[in-house]
């Protein structure tokens, strides 16, 4: 509710857990390395050589990112605690850099995860009449494989503008529980009513659970020779993300979305020599499709990182 209002720093409880674990690893290092025995006596040169430490033991820079994140959230903390009990900022002392030490590089891990759908009829055609079905749902309406099995009639509504995909926020269906709406494309209207053709509104779409549709994605490519890649199921997502961005995005916008990318790509603000008035709108135009395009698939507004795993050319 609060994200849906406009508040900013509203975290899973994932995302707290991570960060207690990250702030709990780097406190045990400095004591033990440093002598290290407060919050209040932490300084720069301590997170500069955790960072150096992680990276020596081959850690992935995703992983490194996410490290100097939750040790942002601590320093915050910190501050929030100091202003609170100790009469004002000014006794406050920070311990992380401005600029962090790892930046937000594209890695190797990024790729283009999509189906194709030379791909998709190949899978289809080894594998059951559930699991087609569900490599249905996942590529015509972006779900990851738990909500595709989990789905019901009666989540679909059609109104004067055609099929609707709705979920209330905390029924148990997408990830913790998030609100999901969806307007479906005309393209996928006669296969969704094959679909739910019979179907009561209580009734699941798919008969079988999200491993048996894993297992036969993973046995159908096998015996069509396709290379999975760390695609799994969610390589019908990745392929329903970037034909949503071809249906909704002008050339000019999909222009300023790899241009856009290739900023983030070498650690730039999405920005970056942006300034020209028809190109901030251009930006804009981009960004809204963009945030849609997050939207449907169930993620935040702005999520940059996410635009390069899901519509990077």
């Amino acid at each position: 509710m609060a994200r849906e209002k406009g508040e900013h720093a509203i975290h899973s409880i994932k995302q707290k857990e991570n960060t207690m674990s990250d702030a709990q690893n780097f406190a045990k290092w400095v004591r033990a390395e440093h002598g290290v025995k407060s919050l209040g006596d932490l300084e720069e040169k301590h997170y500069q050589k955790y960072m150096a430490y992680l990276n020596e033991k081959g850690l992935s820079k995703g992983h490194m990112r996410n490290v100097e994140t939750s040790l942002r959230f601590l320093q915050e903390g910190f501050k929030t605690r100091s202003e609170r009990f100790e009469g004002g900022s000014e006794h406050f002392k920070g311990f992380c850099p401005e600029k962090r030490i790892v930046s937000y590089q594209i890695n190797e891990n990024i790729q283009n995860r999509a189906y194709t759908l030379q791909e998709m009829d190949a899978i289809k055609k080894n594998c059951s009449n559930e699991v087609q079905n569900a490599v249905d749902l996942m590529y015509g309406l972006g779900l990851r494989v738990k909500e595709a099995a989990n789905i019901q009639a009666g989540h679909f509504h059609k109104d004067e503008d055609g099929w609707r995909l709705q979920i209330a926020r905390g029924a148990g269906i997408t990830k913790g529980g998030r609100f999901r709406e969806i307007a479906i494309s005309n393209a996928f209207n006669e296969r969704l009513s094959s679909l739910l053709y019979g179907k009561a509104s209580n009734e699941r779409i798919i008969k079988v659970s999200p491993t048996t549709i894993r297992d036969g994605i993973n046995v159908a490519c096998k015996k069509a020779g396709i290379e999975q890649s760390n695609r799994g199921t969610h390589g019908f997502r990745h392929a329903y993300a970037r034909n949503r961005a071809e249906q909704l995005m002008t050339n000019s916008e999909r222009q300023m979305m790899d241009r856009i990318l290739s900023n983030r790509e070498i650690g730039r603000k999405a920005d970056y020599g942006i300034n020209a008035e028809k190109d901030k709108q251009l930006f804009a135009n981009a960004r809204e499709k963009m945030n849609l395009i997050h939207s449907e698939l169930g993620h935040g507004v702005n999520r940059w990182e996410l635009a390069m795993r899901y519509l990077k050319n």
